[in-house]
């Protein structure tokens, strides 16, 4: 099994570019996170320079929505041109990725294949997430993953 950790987490005001794709890797997210980096920095409110990738609006028929965003500490200080979300505070699962993000995939599969399953825990409603920290450079590095669960 793989580790992970269970962590009780605090509510988060986030804002970037949300898209719509298929579930699973799609060419778009890479083209979405190009347009977003010109705004990474320079959104006012912003707090740190972490970068998260949220999958959310999952409607069941194989599509949902892919936000790339930062944190803010007030919706209201967004430019209008970007979306914003508020993820309530909750129990997630992070599990770690550690290397090129371009096989990134195959760690969500295993998740919700393998890991989940294995460890007797249920995904909860709402938002899953990517966090890329300050170490992740050219594509390469630690990327938690954050899975909320009951």
């Amino acid at each position: 099994m793989a580790d992970f950790a269970l962590v009780h987490t605090q509510a988060l005001i986030l804002a970037g570019r949300n898209g719509t794709y298929k579930i699973g890797p799609d060419p778009g997210i890479k083209d979405q996170w190009q347009r977003f980096m010109g705004d990474f920095g320079k959104i006012d409110g912003q707090v740190g320079y972490k970068a998260y990738g949220v999958c959310h609006n999952f409607d069941g028929k194989g599509q949902m929505d892919y936000l790339c965003a930062v944190q803010v500490k007030d919706e209201g200080q967004v430019p209008g041109y970007l979306f914003t979300m508020t993820v309530p505070a909750r129990k997630v699962a992070v599990f770690a990725h550690d290397g090129d993000v371009a096989t990134i995939s195959s760690t969500w599969d295993k998740i919700f294949s393998t890991w989940l399953p294995e460890a007797n825990l249920k995904v909860a409603h709402g938002p899953q997430f990517e966090i890329y920290g300050d170490d992740f450079k050219d594509d390469q590095g630690r990327i938690e993953i954050h899975i909320p669960v009951d």
